[in-house]
């Protein structure tokens, strides 16, 4: 089973998340900052890494590059409010999604980045 780690800030977002990525297969693990995100990148091992941008302790930018350089297989989704930039893969992620209620383009990006 791919493993889906979900960091956000917002506990409902988590909880939403949670169950909408369980739904759709995956073993899934949440943090709310940057520091939950790396307890669980070493004992979890996700396949993929959705991160908030503005995550309270350390950005999801910053949060992205160590995970990047600790598990270099792993994807990193950012999933923000924040305008996406042209190139995700300046930021160092494998995709970017702006954030909506509407969490099909969030699954559609998890499902692009994970390998087949």
């Amino acid at each position: 089973m791919l493993k889906v780690l979900f960091a956000d800030s917002e506990p409902h977002i988590r909880r939403l998340c949670l169950e909408e990525l369980q739904d759709e297969g995956y073993e899934v693990a949440v943090a709310g900052n940057g520091a939950g995100v790396m307890r669980l990148v070493e004992s979890f091992k996700p396949d993929v890494v959705i991160l908030e941008v503005l995550l309270p302790d350390m950005s999801g930018v910053e949060t992205g590059r160590i995970v990047k350089g600790t598990r270099k297989d792993t994807r990193v989704i950012f999933y923000s409010h924040c305008i996406p930039p042209r190139d995700p893969a300046s930021l160092g992620a494998d995709a970017f999604v702006v954030k909506s209620h509407d969490l099909n383009r969030l699954k559609e990006a998890v499902r692009r980045v994970l390998p087949a």
